[in-house]
Order: C-alpha cells, then sequence, then structure tokens
C-alpha cells in the first residue's frame, strides 16, 4: 500500500500547492518534472562511466516517480561483479554507491500494489549496512533478487571450502609421502613415533570436521602402508 499511498500524497501536495504556493508550485514541477526523461540517459551514461574493465550489465532500471517527491530518481543497476546505485541531487550532481557481490546477503524482494505504477521495494544487506530501495520496476527488482541469490549462494559454498582449508592448515595437515626403511632401532623408533603423530593429526582433522569419515579411513590407510 505504501504506493498507492504515495501517489495520493502526491495529488493531494499537487492540488495544495497550487492553491496556497502558486509560483513555488511551478518551480518545483519544473525542477522536477520537466524534461525528466532526458535525464536518464545521462544517468545510464554516468554508470557507463564508471564499469571497471571487462565488467558489464546485467540488468538496470530507474526508481518511479512515486518514491522520489523531493530528489532525482534512483538509477539501480546489477553487473556481473556488483550492485550499483545512481543517485542524482536535485539541483544536479550524482552520487554513486556500489556493492559487491561477497559482500551482499539477506536480499529480499516484495511488489508493491499497483506494480506499473509502483513497482518493488528491493532490500539486502551489504556491510553489515541494510539497503532499502523503493520503487524499483519490478522487473529489475525481480532480475536483481534473482541473481544476489545466486551470488549468496556461491560466495557461501566459497566460504565454506576456504573454511575446511584453513581447518586442515590449523591441524598441521598429513604428511602421506613415502619414505625409505632402515631396519635399525632407531628409525624404528622414529617411524612409531612418526606413525602417532600422523594418526593424531588426522584425527583432529576428523574432529574438526575438515574431513569425513571415509576420507580419515583413506589417510589412516595410506599412512599404515607407507610405515608397515
Amino acid at each position: 500500500m505504501a504506493g498507492v499511498f504515495n501517489i495520493f500524497l502526491m495529488v493531494c501536495l499537487a492540488i495544495l500547492s497550487l492553491f496556497t504556493f502558486g509560483v513555488l508550485t511551478v518551480v518545483y514541477w519544473f525542477f522536477v518534472f520537466f524534461k525528466a526523461s532526458d535525464r536518464i540517459p545521462k544517468a545510464e551514461k554516468k554508470l557507463t562511466d564508471t564499469l571497471m574493465k571487462d565488467e558489464a550489465v546485467l540488468d538496470k532500471g530507474m526508481q518511479l516517480r512515486p518514491f522520489a517527491f523531493f530528489s532525482r530518481r534512483k538509477l539501480i543497476a546489477i553487473t556481473n561483479s556488483r550492485i550499483i546505485l545512481v543517485s542524482r541531487g536535485l539541483l544536479g550532481g550524482f552520487t554513486m554507491q556500489d556493492f559487491q557481490w561477497k559482500d551482499l546477503k539477506d536480499a529480499t524482494v516484495s511488489e508493491y500494489v499497483l506494480p506499473s505504477y509502483c513497482g518493488s521495494n528491493l532490500a539486502f544487506n551489504a556491510s553489515q549496512k541494510n539497503i532499502s530501495v523503493s520503487g524499483i520496476p519490478s522487473n529489475t527488482a525481480s532480475s536483481i533478487y534473482s541473481k544476489a541469490q545466486a551470488e549468496e549462494q556461491a560466495w557461501e559454498e566459497k566460504h565454506r571450502i576456504r573454511g575446511l582449508e584453513e581447518k586442515r592448515a590449523a591441524a598441521g595437515g598429513v604428511i602421506i609421502n613415502s619414505a625409505p626403511v632402515n631396519s635399525n632401532n632407531e628409525t624404528s623408533n622414529k617411524n612409531n613415533s612418526n606413525v602417532g603423530e600422523e594418526m593424531d593429526k588426522a584425527k583432529n582433522l576428523l574432529e574438526s570436521g575438515a574431513i569425513n569419515d571415509a576420507e580419515f579411513q583413506e589417510i589412516k590407510s595410506k599412512i599404515l602402508s607407507k610405515h608397515f
């Protein structure tokens, strides 16, 4: 209902202003609406100028008017590496914000009543900040949401694999390279000591979750076959 309320508020303000602040109303509506469509290509060019090498825009959309009474509308775009927000000040100039996919999580999208006029609300968390952009065209909001979900899952898997690698490194790893066999007692005692150390490392990896039981059994077999 937020979009419908904004439209109703805009109409009421326009009628009220015409009777009370005639000149100011004309000035305001001139800055906000006059040649508004011509400003969209300028914002899109600003977006294009900020792209990095090999970066491509996957989708983009301009914020709908009911959610930008007292400011220029925002342009939101997604690329293969980030989300970009382009905001234009009331009297000109641009403010750029970007959020890397690796820092983005918990994306949500909700469609307003009268989506053709009000669009959808897109919200997500990035760099420990809650970001919310209202009035995004529904098709663009859905595209961004879909991409955000896919990227979040991909980065969760990368973080999971990295966590396993760090656990293995912290446990010291397991050495399974073959070593020459020596029949004297000193070498035998050393080998027995190595077996114990390597078995302890393998158990630590299993207990920490860095390896599963099948991997533990495989490492155990390699340790025993190397020393006996």
